[in-house]
């Protein structure tokens, strides 16, 4: 009785596990752009946010829980990257801005993000300055305590602009994040820290310098209208103009839902890769990867991956999309990506980026 009882849990725990997780092999089945060569390759998420409902999850199941089902993909790429929704304080800590939604999430659980294989966050959003500067400043002296580099706010004027930088296989990155999101008392000026506004003439300065440091340059825009699939015109002309200072990679997020994806002089515009790991459960929200392969002579390849956020189902754990629904998904981007790409679609049936090389 007590044997049977022992092989039913067991079985039961097999079948959960496969549920909520990916081998290898399947996910490797996803994808065409190798991981292993000379080239760098990068994966960029987008909107992430480990409070509210999925803390309640993260108590309950570990901090390491909310990655466990892409973490063996991630961990394979040089770099990671992410929008970082909500800053890292304690109870206590700040004074909630008079706004419907507040975010704040504790700080032990930012350990897990060091343990998924994430490198760079980008804090240039309409949450980061929730609790004010007592929270910021506790999020940025969590993420340098765990090593993890951060743009797109600070503790002044300057630190806000700040560029993140790093290095892999030879080759030399800068990362930018700006918001344009509200309200504009989050905003950084001088003598004030905050998050990072793209004043045009300022941002374009700032991605011609860079430039020449650097071998690619990725900036991350916080932007567009919630739940709208489609950019918005001013979010086309900041794109435009980052990529013509000489921006390599434009990545956005915001809106909760994908948006398209524009090719532009050659460059890879993504509108909005939706959401990562979100702690709400919002039946409309979407969400991709999108991975980046840099090549020594400049050249990239890209590719979109579907994921699935909708929390029903995956309980704060995204997972690939697999088969019909990747597909039907990879459809859908394309569908709203035409009229960005002079009426063709950017994306061939995997997910791959029509990119000239």
């Amino acid at each position: 009785m007590i044997r049977n009882g022992i092989q039913f849990l067991f079985g039961f725990l097999l079948l959960y596990q496969a549920s909520f997780s990916q081998t290898d092999e399947s996910i490797q089945q996803n994808f065409t752009i190798p991981f292993f060569s000379d080239s760098v390759t990068l994966i960029a998420a987008g909107d992430l946010f480990l409070g509210a409902s999925a803390e309640h999850v993260i108590q309950s199941c570990g901090i390491h829980a909310p990655f466990d089902s892409l973490r063996s993909f991630i961990q394979k790429a040089d770099i990671t990257v992410a929008n970082l929704e909500a800053p890292f304080a304690e109870s206590g800590e700040g004074e909630p801005y008079p706004k419907q939604y507040n975010f704040k999430v504790t700080p032990y659980i930012a350990e897990g993000l060091v343990s998924a294989g994430f490198d760079v966050l980008t804090l240039a959003n309409n949450h980061m300055m929730d609790y004010g500067e007592p929270a910021l400043r506790s999020t940025i002296q969590v993420l340098d305590s765990l090593r993890l580099l951060h743009c797109g706010a600070g503790l002044t004027f300057e630190d806000a602009y700040r560029p993140a930088r790093l290095s892999r296989n030879g080759l030399k990155f800068g990362f930018l994040a700006y918001s344009l999101t509200y309200p504009d008392s989050f905003w950084a000026a001088p003598g004030r820290g905050g998050t990072a506004f793209p004043q045009s003439a300022r941002m374009k300065r700032q991605i011609c310098e860079l430039k020449a440091s650097v071998d690619f340059v990725i900036v991350s825009f916080h932007w567009g209208g919630e739940k709208l699939s489609k950019p918005k015109d001013y979010q086309q002309r900041y794109a435009h103009q980052a990529i013509d200072a000489g921006a390599d990679v434009i990545i956005g997020h915001h809106p909760h839902v994908v948006q398209g994806v524009e090719v532009y002089k050659n460059k890879l515009i993504a509108y909005s890769l939706g959401n990562f790991v979100f702690g709400s459960y919002s039946p409309y929200a979407t969400g991709a990867l999108l991975k980046i392969k840099f090549h020594p002579n400049k050249s990239i390849d890209a590719q979109i991956l579907p994921i699935n956020v909708n929390n029903y189902q995956v309980q704060f754990q995204p997972r690939l999309l697999r088969h019909n629904e990747r597909e039907q998904m990879i459809q859908h981007i394309n569908t709203i990506s035409q009229y960005l790409n002079h009426g063709e679609p950017p994306l061939d049936s995997t997910g791959f980026v029509h990119l000239l090389n």
